[in-house]
């Protein structure tokens, strides 16, 4: 007879899995939605436990994963140093993390109002690696808010 998880003869492990991060993933949406239905407190406490868990789960084998989600919770709650810190431990372990490089622009860019630091992150680490509009949109409101012409075509 084979242990089954839960039986006694059976340690739990504690790594986790995809059901797990895609609970804390579901987490951190309800967060969203109580903050939209105007119950921050509520949200509050939830991406705290949430942290909670995150805060175990980074030395896994899906660190990353863990890492990303709760760049994410940061940026719930608007703690945007929080979450860059969280965008800066992935691109240590992946410099070309793609969607790392991406969320860190936007938050240089927007909320910490750093046009200066979007734009070479942009020219120097995102742009090279893939070119969309968006990108390039990207580019032209951080160069329009360093006061840089657009090139004439």
């Amino acid at each position: 007879m084979t242990p089954r998880e839960g039986d006694s003869t059976f340690p739990p492990v504690d790594m986790p899995n995809s059901d797990e991060l895609t609970a804390l993933e579901a987490d951190l949406c309800t967060a969203m939605d109580l903050i939209a239905d105007g119950e921050e407190r509520r949200a509050l406490v939830l991406l705290e436990k949430t942290n909670a868990r995150l805060r175990l789960l980074v030395a896994g084998e899906h660190r990353v994963a863990a890492l990303r989600l709760w760049a994410q919770s940061h940026s719930i709650s608007e703690d945007w140093d929080l979450a860059l810190l969280k965008y800066e431990q992935i691109l240590s372990i992946d410099p070309a993390d793609e969607d790392a490089l991406w969320q860190t622009i936007l938050i240089l860019l927007r909320p910490k109002e750093n046009p200066e630091a979007a734009r070479t992150l942009l020219t120097q680490k995102l742009l090279p690696l893939h070119a969309t509009p968006e990108y390039e949109d990207a580019l032209r409101e951080a160069e329009a808010a360093l006061g840089i012409e657009p090139p004439r075509r």
